[in-house]
């Protein structure tokens, strides 16, 4: 096993606040098609938000939601990243997950 396949993981095994990045789809075709309509195709960047037993995965796509059923969330591979989900990139800017609209309430963290 070299250290690809150790930071490699299951989307459903990754634990809420998780970032990473889908690398490969079992399951077939058609598994990949259905993530494919939601917006998770290979190379997205997720972040897991919810994650449970017997509940769907809720995953952050850019500034879309997605819920996944568990079933399908264990046929999603992806390269876990080990930075906390802190709102700044690289850089030390802050990134976009970071900024909020001031109408209605919203406003810079």
């Amino acid at each position: 096993m070299n250290a690809q396949d150790q930071a490699t993981a299951l989307l459903a095994d990754v634990p809420a606040g998780g970032r990473g990045q889908i690398v490969s789809v079992s399951g077939g075709e058609e598994t990949e098609r259905r993530l494919t309509d939601v917006g998770l195709s290979l190379g997205s960047k997720v972040e897991v938000l919810v994650t449970g037993r017997r509940c769907p995965v809720l995953v952050a796509v850019g500034d879309t939601r997605v819920a996944i059923e568990s079933d399908l969330a264990h046929r999603v591979h992806i390269h876990a990243c080990n930075r906390p989900a802190c709102g700044r990139n690289d850089d030390g800017a802050r990134d976009c997950r970071s900024r909020r609209r001031r109408r209605r309430g919203w406003r810079l963290r």
